[in-house]
């Protein structure tokens, strides 16, 4: 107990208030002024207007319908074709075919991708004197093989039709409905000519098979292959990335809503896939190895509504920084200026004020009566001063 009685628990216990004190200091009335403006131009300018934290955020997602269809005119004399030439571009020409778009894209459809088929190795294949498969040592045979070019594959059309929905903010479109671009390899929009067309208000999206490739920033079907140097890209197959961008927060209507394309090439890739194909039994066969592009369609983008608590939250996250700025300030107005012996005796004071036993504290009469005493003892003294005879050689 006796420890406890010489403890200061008004010191232990003590409470902390604001004080404000008026500094007569410009160098930091200016510092502290500064630090206001660039945060107000902070909120105001950069999150406000320029990153939009005013609104609420989502990333939409969607669906993907393609569709391919050959071209109605069919070129002959390919210059890739071993019936017009025996090479080109310095690679070897093969046999070329005049397939449709049933027999060049595989699968027939395909959720977010698709595959167009360049050159294809076509196997007939037979078991062994015809047995069923049913003994180990039953297996195929290859009888014949022969190797093309799918002739024309550039100049097949692509129809890209998707929709874009945000649940959470309540936005559902279709690209149908909508304005759009096609963005070539520096990301700025390009313009290709017909028969394709992107971004036009109540027309479907259509490209050429070229025109997809113009737009990954590559050249021709006939250029050197990214992974073997030996093959042109006709021959060796690519991997393409297809990403459609959302957004309606490129101006600051968020009515407007817009997308883009924009294909990426992956670098040091080749494609290929095998199609088996059974004739009247399991006997007969034929394997189709398959080169050729494959696109993989990607959505992606943001899309934004206004929402109060969002700009709510954007204008606390400033109040938190004018409290950094006052501490700032105050660190160097108590610990660098000359002046920060006398500034801390202004900011910081203790109370004299402590806890008084009832018993201890002075009764209203009294106090009332020592009041009385000193106004007496005022008026006296004055009335005194004003009696007091001059001094005659003053």
């Amino acid at each position: 107990m006796g420890l406890l009685s010489n403890l200061d628990w008004d010191s232990l216990f003590s409470y902390q208030t604001i004080k404000i004190v008026r500094i007569r200091d410009r160098r930091l009335g200016i510092l502290h002024l500064s630090f206001l403006v660039a945060i107000i131009l902070y909120i105001l300018i950069f999150t406000i207007l320029l990153q939009k934290k005013y609104l609420a955020i989502e990333s939409p997602i969607g669906s993907i319908r393609t569709s391919l269809m050959a071209p109605q005119n069919r070129a002959g004399n390919l210059s890739y074709c071993s019936q017009t030439q025996p090479s080109f571009n310095g690679y070897e020409n093969k046999p070329c075919r005049w397939w449709d778009e049933y027999l060049v894209l595989y699968p027939p459809s395909e959720e977010s991708a698709m595959f167009i088929s360049t050159r294809v190795t076509q196997e007939n294949q037979t078991t062994v004197n015809n047995c069923d498969l049913s003994t180990p040592s039953c297996v195929y045979t290859t009888n014949s093989s022969i190797e093309f070019y799918v002739a024309n594959v550039e100049d097949f059309t692509i129809l890209l039709d998707h929709t874009l929905s945000a649940p959470t903010l309540g936005i559902q479109y279709n690209a149908f409905q909508l304005n759009g671009e096609l963005l070539g390899p520096d990301g700025n929009p390009i313009t290709l000519p017909a028969p394709n067309v992107v971004g036009i208000k109540n027309q479907p999206d259509i490209l050429t098979l070229q025109g997809i490739l113009t737009a990954a920033g590559i050249g021709s079907l006939d250029q050197q292959a990214l992974a073997n140097t030996s093959r042109s890209i006709r021959d060796d197959g690519i991997l393409l990335l297809c990403f459609i961008t959302y957004s309606n927060m490129y101006t600051y209507s968020t009515a407007n809503y817009h997308y883009t394309y924009q294909f990426k090439l992956v670098q040091d890739t080749k494609f290929k896939v095998e199609e088996p194909v059974f004739l009247d039994n399991v006997i007969h066969r034929i394997i189709l190895d398959r080169h050729g592009v494959r696109i993989i369609f990607i959505q992606t983008g943001q899309l934004g509504q206004f929402d109060f608590q969002t700009t709510l939250l954007t204008f606390v996250s400033g109040i938190g920084l004018v409290t950094v700025a006052t501490f700032v300030v105050d660190f160097i107005a108590v610990r660098l200026l000359p002046q920060k012996e006398r500034y801390t005796e202004l900011k910081y004071q203790d109370s004299q004020v402590n806890i008084i036993d009832e018993d201890q504290q002075p009764t209203n009469n009294d106090s009332d009566d020592d009041d009385d005493d000193n106004i007496k003892k005022s008026l006296i003294d004055n009335d005194h001063y004003q009696r007091r005879p001059t001094n005659q050689n003053q």
